[in-house]
């Protein structure tokens, strides 16, 4: 059953770059919380220390894209080590600020640069998958899998490691233990150049237009804005129907089904070797994600609710696997950091502008008939993917006209 598992990390190095990759971008889970709580427990006000977050995660946001189009021109070595140089001396700045209770405007912007000069590691780590199988559509669907379920490993236990040590310790050693984790990951994967992707310096010349706007990337990305709008609203709508059932304490056992059902359905998923074309396959995971959301509607009860975001978890990950297989499809190889990059960014956007949205709906009408947004944004990213498919299949299908009509006529001219 695991046999692409098995065959993805049989290659030397396989194993040492996914665990790098892993450690280093823990960062995704503790540092938006991390700087919240780093604010707002030693005031008990949420207002400036939800701004600070919220730069943070804008900055990372806006500025991935741009780090991935370096790493594509100058190779993961020197992206790697000049956005640490950066990261570190910015979150110094950063926690001193907080400290020092320097003006807000100070803070909102060091954590905008804070934000910003952390690398998607994530994506550097998809494109060595890439560049080591080259071809193998098995083993590198099997390792984009990997990383998805890892990534969930890191929604998940990064925001409870924060919250345990920011309450229990101090909300400083909570974004210091960002910092940690993320030089540490970042000086590992820094020193295994032997798996580095090489830049190929004559083909980047030549490709030196935006991987957002190679062809299928803007109607992916679309999509992605609205399947992170559906994740950012329904996070915080779970938290809050948790509190209006009397059950404040069950809104982490509720997060953390969804996080379960994507990562059980992840492993399962990338165990197989699909033949369908990658663009059917998001189209049917998309449209099942599309769907399911509704069901938070009915739920009642706590139970309900876990049940609901378990079933709704297992169409996270194979959309989102089929969604990175597809950048690896739609950007040549030397801009996919940069495609991939584009793809967090979009996910990232949608999910703070889903969670900005429903807080204010929620307190005015309550949480269960806000679950409307999610449901709606989910339906949209559902149709956004099966325009896509019908759009990658018209395409292919033309390619294949054109192919037999140049064949005809060389035979005829033979």
């Amino acid at each position: 059953m695991f046999t692409a598992y098995r065959s993805a990390f049989v290659q030397r190095g396989a194993m040492a770059f996914c665990a790098a990759g892993l450690v280093s971008r823990f960062y995704i889970g503790i540092y938006p919380l991390g700087l919240l709580l780093l604010l707002a427990i030693p005031s008990g006000q949420y207002g400036k220390a939800a701004l600070v977050s919220g730069c943070w995660t804008i900055g990372n946001a806006v500025a991935s894209p741009a780090s991935g189009m370096f790493a594509d021109r100058f190779g993961q070595y020197k992206t790697l080590l000049i956005s640490m140089v950066a990261h570190v001396a910015l979150a110094v700045m950063t926690i001193s600020s907080v400290a020092l209770d320097a003006p807000i405007l100070v803070t909102l912007l060091l954590a905008l640069l804070l934000g910003a000069s952390i690398v998607n590691t994530g994506s550097m780590v998809r494109v060595r998958w890439a560049s080591m199988w080259p071809g193998h559509t098995a083993e590198r669907s099997a390792a984009y899998s990997v990383e998805s379920v890892l990534d969930e490993v890191v929604f998940a236990t990064g925001p409870l490691i924060t919250a345990v040590v920011a309450v229990q310790v101090s909300p400083y050693l909570a974004v210091a233990c960002a910092l940690l984790l993320t030089v540490s990951g970042v000086t590992w994967l820094l020193f295994q150049r032997r798996t580095e992707p090489p830049i190929r310096e004559a083909v980047v010349r030549k490709h030196r237009r935006l991987a957002v706007r190679c062809p299928g990337m803007p109607l992916l990305l679309v999509a992605q804005v609205a399947m992170g709008a559906t994740c950012g609203a329904a996070e915080v709508l779970l938290v809050a129907r948790s509190n209006e059932l009397g059950h404040p304490e069950g809104a982490g056992i509720v997060l953390a089904c969804f996080a379960i059902g994507s990562g059980v359905s992840g492993i399962l998923y990338g165990s197989r070797h699909w033949t369908a074309p990658t663009s059917l396959r998001f189209a049917l995971s998309a449209s099942a994600f599309g769907l399911l959301p509704a069901l938070y509607l009915a739920a009642n009860s706590l139970t309900a609710l876990m049940t609901c975001s378990l079933i709704n978890g297992l169409t996270m990950a194979p959309t989102i696997i089929n969604a990175y297989q597809l950048v690896d499809e739609f950007v040549p190889a030397p801009m996919q950091t940069e495609g991939f990059n584009w793809f967090g960014a979009s996910l990232s956007l949608g999910f703070g502008g889903g969670t900005a949205a429903v807080g204010k709906i929620a307190d005015a009408i309550g949480a269960r008939p806000t679950f409307v947004v999610p449901v709606v944004c989910a339906f949209l990213a559902s149709t956004v993917a099966c325009l896509l498919h019908m759009r990658v299949a018209a395409s292919s299908t033309r390619s294949v006209a054109s192919s037999r009509a140049a064949r005809r006529v060389t035979a005829q001219s033979s």
